[in-house]
């Protein structure tokens, strides 16, 4: 079964309005200038539900063969790239695809090496984007024009995350993720997002009892993970968007067994 109980790290609600320096301002950890929980909640096992997709769950797990790992990737970045697109086309028969940022992390003490500073795994409830700053995004990616013709259109941008584990086997630090249906709106909290040359803004997560989380036991190399960020519809049977954090497994040995990573975030463009 390998559901477990493990601590979640959330953001506390506040009077006004939440923030922090990033990675890159601060060159591995983030500070925050506001307060976070530990809860312990219940994560179940992902890999027992039965016909789990995407587009009705807002994540799904995918086999998927690379010809890139830990020891090759950096030099590679473009191909994997190529990979990944060829994949959502198959996967999604997306229109366009725009991939715009690509993450290494490892929860070793000196984190993973990107061009942006070193990154260890997020430890904190969140989501990437809110409803405003998604869009801002979009149209900063794909370009203004572009965009306001597919908002008039029948076609629909989606923002999506892949995570890929870079070491054989994940055994510490392995993602937890809630169901998008168990999250009221209220629990997520706009939050700035502080760069060198801007402000971003993502979503922290508020604890709620309500919540249902989950994770992917001894996830592969040969396995991603597809995350829903954003999405430009505003049908309310689509889920909107997937929380997700890194936690501790009880006994892992980051030292014997650390977690690579690598994560791409994604515009995709298609049909209704």
């Amino acid at each position: 079964m390998l559901n477990i109980k493990a601590e979640i790290t959330f953001i506390k609600k506040q009077k006004t309005k939440p923030f922090y320096d990033s990675s890159a301002i601060t060159g591995l950890v983030p500070k925050l200038y506001f307060k976070t929980e530990k809860r312990n909640v219940s994560l179940y096992n992902a890999r027992n539900l039965k016909q789990n997709c995407f587009e009705k769950s807002g994540f799904e797990i995918c086999n998927f063969f690379s010809n890139y790992n830990i020891n090759n990737i950096n030099n590679n970045l473009e191909n994997y790239k190529k990979e990944l697109r060829y994949f959502l086309k198959r996967r999604f028969n997306c229109l366009n695809s725009y991939i715009f940022d690509l993450t290494r992390r490892s929860n070793s003490s000196k984190g993973a090496k990107n061009k942006d500073g070193n990154r260890q795994p997020a430890e904190r409830a969140h989501v990437d984007y809110t409803d405003m700053s998604g869009r801002k995004r979009a149209i900063d990616i794909i370009g203004k024009k572009y965009y306001s013709k597919i908002i008039n259109s029948q076609l629909r941008i989606i923002q999506l995350n892949i995570w890929r584990p870079l070491c054989k086997t994940v055994l510490s630090s392995p993602l937890a993720f809630a169901l998008p249906k168990s999250i009221l709106k209220e629990d997520l909290i706009a939050t700035d997002q502080r760069f060198p040359n801007r402000i971003g803004e993502i979503y922290h997560l508020a604890y709620n009892a309500k919540q249902k989380w989950l994770w992917t036991p001894n996830m592969k190399d040969s396995e991603i993970l597809l995350l829903k960020g954003w999405d430009s519809s505003y049908n309310v049977k689509t889920p909107m968007c997937t929380p997700h954090t890194s936690f501790n497994l009880q006994g892992q040995n980051i030292k014997k067994s650390p977690r690579e990573s690598i994560e791409a975030r994604i515009f995709m463009v298609l049909n209704k």
